[in-house]
């Protein structure tokens, strides 16, 4: 990325083991398992019963009780994330700084519910005793809109859809924003929250853990038969190294790069060879002017599916070599399950704070090793170990692929 150096110094979170940067840092330290029972839809119908749900969530207890009513859940989620991410970067917004901020969201599935709930009081009452103010959140921008209108944003507003690699394309969208000169400043955001509908889709689909074995999130284990389906909503504040160490920001890491590369094999599939992950690995080093040996730790898109975990790990052989066994390559989906466009953010979020505390989050739910996949996936337990450069991989189903390089200012 040339002309900048784009930085964080904000974050926000909302995720299942926690709310807040510094409990998720210290929850995925911990191994935190939050997998449950369903409680926000009745799952009673499914043979599956078992998601990664954020549990006893209040929005009103971070942003008061004005302005929620009609919001959706998993605009409240994304509203809490932009506090923390504002509050932290130290960032004023007024009427003399709106024009020269912008947010970017990266959302699949945040609409879905609005939708239904619209079309049902249709089917249900009519469209004259419909609610109607269901309707404007029934469109895929309406949760990343949500954030300019709560926290008067208006340099511009924009959201990506596409799917698992939603967050990464949304951050990577901004920084080419901030290179243009659109804007000074912008908040990159991921969010998917769970409904009954979602369930639903990947319940029929077949892609989920639980439906032909156990129902756990065991990233890279043998006995792995799909993912648990999770939800969440992290936002971060970007802006250029130069602007930011003029204003006394707090500098929490570096992004070197963000790449993406769609290999439009099939939809619904993964390409075997893995070949959209390899290019968008690639094109992320290059983008950094990082080669291989100088990564210390790889946050992985594994997800506990048969096929994703399998070729990520093909690839990774193929990038690294024999070096490989050295690096230490974990997924946090097994903690937080699949949170599609989330996932991510969720997974730099994490990179940083592995820069941050000193430990790697590891992979947890790990008993049986598959040849296939014989990494070194920090088994159970947290690993201490200091990270200067982190990569991040996202990758699913219909050919989306994206990687970033993380780096740890401090270093």
């Amino acid at each position: 990325m040339a002309g900048i150096e784009a930085v964080i110094t904000g974050m926000g979170v909302v995720a299942p083991n926690a709310i807040g940067k510094e409990n998720f840092w210290q929850a995925l330290t911990e191994g935190k398992d939050c997998a449950d029972e369903i409680t926000s839809f009745d799952a009673s119908k499914f043979s599956v019963k078992r998601a990664v749900e954020i549990k006893n969530f209040s929005a009103e207890t971070f942003l008061g009780p004005k302005g929620l009513r009609n919001i959706d859940r998993t605009t409240q989620f994304l509203l809490v994330a932009a506090k923390q991410a504002i509050e932290e970067s130290g960032i004023t917004i007024s009427d003399a700084t709106t024009d020269t901020i912008g947010v970017c969201t990266g959302t699949t599935f945040s609409h879905l519910w609005s939708i239904i709930e619209f079309d049902r009081e249709v089917l249900r009452d009519g469209l004259d005793f419909s609610n109607p103010a269901l309707f404007p959140s029934t469109v895929l921008n309406a949760a990343s809109s949500q954030i300019s209108i709560r926290y008067n944003i208006q340099g511009f507003n924009a959201t990506i859809s596409t799917g698992y690699t939603s967050s990464l394309d949304a951050l990577k969208y901004l920084i080419d924003a901030l290179e243009s000169g659109r804007a000074e400043t912008v908040f990159s955001a991921g969010v998917d929250a769970l409904t009954s509908s979602l369930f639903f889709g990947f319940h029929q689909l077949g892609y989920m853990a639980g439906l032909k074995g156990i129902p756990v999130s065991c990233p890279f284990d043998k006995r792995r038969n799909g993912p648990l389906l999770g939800e969440a909503a992290v936002v971060f504040c970007i802006e250029d190294l130069k602007k930011a160490k003029k204003r006394g920001a707090n500098i929490l890491a570096r992004v070197r790069s963000v790449a993406s590369y769609f290999d439009a094999f099939r939809m619904g599939k993964i390409h075997p060879q893995g070949e959209g992950i390899e290019k968008a690995i690639r094109d992320a080093l290059d983008s950094a002017r990082i080669r291989p040996r100088q990564i210390d730790y790889i946050s992985s898109c594994a997800n506990s599916s048969q096929e994703l975990d399998r070729i990520e790990v093909k690839v990774l052989k193929e990038i690294f070599g024999g070096r490989l066994k050295n690096i230490p390559v974990s997924s946090i989906k097994s903690m937080l399950g699949e949170t599609f466009s989330a996932a991510g953010a969720l997974q730099i979020a994490s990179c940083i704070g592995a820069m941050k505390t000193g430990f790697i989050p590891p992979t947890i739910n790990f008993q049986e090793k598959d040849p296939a996949c014989d990494i070194d996936c920090v088994p159970n337990v947290s690993r201490k170990k200091n990270v200067k450069n982190a990569l991040v991989i996202s990758s699913g189903p219909g050919g989306y692929n994206s990687a970033a390089v993380i780096e740890n200012y401090s270093v």
